[in-house]
């Protein structure tokens, strides 16, 4: 079955079609606060895509939500909202449902696997650490990314300049520029690092725009980029 899978997070609309396992079309937009805008703009391209249901995972709200399935109206095609669910049977959670992320949730379940323990990292926005064991959720941590946290250094000092940079060391800053980006990631690189010496035995899997960069500075990791995807099949294709 031909399937149009969408992602809609906090600053970017992800989609892929999907036909019997094979990934036709993958592509990702920032949407810029606009979700609704830029989706009333892809509707031509859905169309033509002809997919037989809509499967949407989304991180912005009932309002905006509603706005969404306005629009995928539109389409004339089924369409369907994943929801945590604490209780599903291949991923139990202790965490607050109501207070999961659904993208929390999906990585999880694309990933999750009752044999073994496993920890997941979500490195998009926010930094998201999630840990399990034999397909529970036992919960985890949400920190800024290193560009919010370096957004924040900025705004709340006087004397450190706005500077960009990449976040490719963490070495030793020998200028302040350098010590801001290398210090960033420092300390995103050793939460990390502390999940992995209190959690020795779970295997660590790094998903997200932010994967490759932190996977640089880590061991015995993995990247998957597609574990929201296969979260959202596991959930909708019975």
């Amino acid at each position: 079955m031909k399937a149009l899978w969408i992602d809609l997070g906090n600053t970017r609309l992800k989609y892929w079609l999907i036909d019997d396992g094979q990934i036709l079309v993958h592509d990702a937009q920032e949407h810029l606060k606009a979700p609704n805008e830029l989706l009333l703009g892809l509707l031509g391209t859905f169309e033509r895509f002809q997919p037989a249901f809509i499967g949407i995972s989304s991180v912005l709200g009932q309002k905006i939500n509603t706005a969404i399935a306005t629009t995928l109206t539109l389409l004339n095609i089924p369409f369907e909202f994943a929801k945590v669910d604490a209780n599903h049977p291949y991923l139990k959670s202790y965490y607050d449902h109501e207070q999961l992320g659904v993208d929390r949730w999906l990585q999880m379940l694309g990933v999750v696997d009752k044999s073994c323990r496993q920890c997941v990292i979500g490195c998009g926005t926010a930094l998201t650490i999630d840990v399990m064991e034999y397909g529970v959720h036992l919960g985890g941590y949400i920190l800024p990314n290193v560009y919010m946290q370096r957004h924040a250094l900025y705004a709340g000092t006087q004397q450190i300049g706005v500077k960009q940079g990449r976040f490719d060391s963490v070495a030793l800053g020998q200028t302040t520029f350098d010590a801001v980006n290398h210090g960033v990631l420092f300390g995103i690189v050793g939460a990390v690092k502390n999940i992995q010496a209190q959690y020795p035995e779970h295997r660590l899997v790094l998903t997200g725009g932010g994967a490759s960069m932190l996977n640089a500075h880590l061991t015995g990791a993995s990247i998957d980029d597609n574990l929201l995807l296969k979260g959202l099949q596991r959930y909708f294709v019975k």
